[in-house]
C-alpha cells in the first residue's frame, strides 16, 4: 500500500508477508504484458528478495 507511481516501476510503499504479519518496504515493475516484479526489503533495497508474480489466464 502507500505505493507512488513513477514512468515504469512504482515505489516507497509497503507490503505484507501474510505467514508473519510483518510488513516491509517495497518496489514494484512490469516485465512483459504477463509478469510482475516484487520486491520487499528493509531499510535499503539490497537488504531484500525478489519474486515473480504471473498473471493468471
Amino acid at each position: 500500500w502507500n505505493l507512488q507511481a513513477y514512468q515504469d516501476y512504482w515505489s516507497y510503499g509497503q507490503i505484507m508477508d501474510p505467514e508473519n504479519g510483518k510488513t516491509y518496504k517495497c518496489s514494484l515493475w512490469l516485465e512483459g504484458n504477463d509478469r510482475l516484479k516484487v520486491r520487499g526489503y528493509i531499510g535499503i533495497s539490497m537488504l531484500g528478495r525478489t519474486q515473480d508474480w504471473h498473471r493468471v489466464k
